[in-house]
């Protein structure tokens, strides 16, 4: 726990300090600087080392996947850039790539290891998840806005708009209310089209944020629930364990035979599965499964919250029910 804290800290730290390095005046000589981006790089290296021979030999190759480690194996790259350059870090002038490799890729990199300590991300990737149908649908129509206007003010306003791609930029900006355009219409054709514009946009950029607000309450409501099962099902995944596996496991851990696993039986379940979880959090889990709160839950309910993109092929296969073309 105190390791994981200082790293956060520390990261932090080495982010601040390369962004500052980056100015005119560098904050100390460059070739200090190389020397404390070597020891930071030297660090992760070892943490990734740490992480790699911690895991078991049978979940390495799931290791090596897993777009966490991914970033952390990134975000030592840089040193095999550093070395044959020297130390210090070049300037614009002598090496432009390497320069901005090193101070614009290097901190983008760290600032994503973080993400490993923001567990709750994933409420967002279930927001959006959950949202997007809509807001594919709502995109489809601020880009039909912005263009049908940008065509008609390219025809309305030639003396502003030299070109199409000059009017649509102009509707972009209007539209999301971003207000940076340094063009405005000079005919009252255009004049009135720009507030018709305006009006529109409001109604149309309301509704987005709107839907995305609704579901963020929404799934911040159940995150203890979301998080839990995600962390779950990325466990299950790690271990090699995949939806084909479920009926088997439901059907051996449900001892009384009733289509049923009671609260022991599901600790028992999940214990004898080895993925890592404490008695408590697997109580928790059970009752994010058990919705209607019977003391029980049934194979479809087990399959339907760990696996819900599995859940229908599996059991239309095993009914045999076609649904739908």
């Amino acid at each position: 726990w105190l390791y994981s804290k200082f790293m956060n800290y520390f990261m932090t730290a080495a982010i601040v300090f390369t962004v500052w390095q980056a100015n005119a005046q560098p904050v100390v000589p460059r070739y200090v600087e190389g020397g404390i981006q070597l020891g930071v790089e030297g660090l992760m290296i070892l943490e990734l080392m740490a992480h790699f021979f911690s895991t078991r030999s049978g979940e390495r190759r799931e290791f090596l996947k897993n777009p966490y480690n991914i970033i952390d194996f990134i975000a030592v790259l840089p040193m095999a850039v550093r070395i044959p350059f020297g130390i210090a870090t070049p300037t614009k002038d002598e090496n432009a790539v390497v320069h901005y490799l090193l101070y614009c890729f290097v901190p983008v990199v760290r600032q994503l290891k973080l993400i490993r300590k923001f567990q709750k991300l994933q409420l967002l990737l279930h927001v959006l998840a959950t949202t997007m149908d809509a807001l594919k649908l709502l995109l489809f129509l601020v880009c039909l806005i912005v263009l049908v206007f940008g065509c008609a003010f390219y025809v309305l306003e030639p003396e502003t708009m030299d070109s199409l791609s000059t009017s649509i930029y102009l509707c972009t900006v209007t539209v999301t209310t971003v207000g940076t355009c340094d063009m405005n219409p000079v005919s009252p054709v255009g004049k009135m089209m720009a507030g018709a514009l305006c009006l529109t946009s409001v109604l149309f950029m309301a509704m987005p944020l709107s839907v995305l607000g609704n579901a963020m309450s929404q799934t911040w409501a159940d995150r203890h629930r979301i998080v839990l099962i995600t962390q779950t099902r990325r466990k299950l995944k790690n271990l090699g364990y995949t939806a084909e596996h479920m009926p088997k496991l439901f059907s051996k851990f449900d001892k009384d035979g009733n289509g049923e696993l009671e609260m022991d039986e599901f600790c028992d379940l999940v214990a004898k599965m080895r993925i890592g979880m404490k008695p408590s959090e697997a109580s928790e889990l059970f009752l994010a499964f058990d919705e209607n709160g019977d003391g029980g839950i049934t194979e479809m309910e087990f399959m339907k919250a760990l696996f819900p993109l599995d859940y229908r092929r599996i059991y239309r296969r095993a009914s045999g029910v076609s649904w739908g073309a």
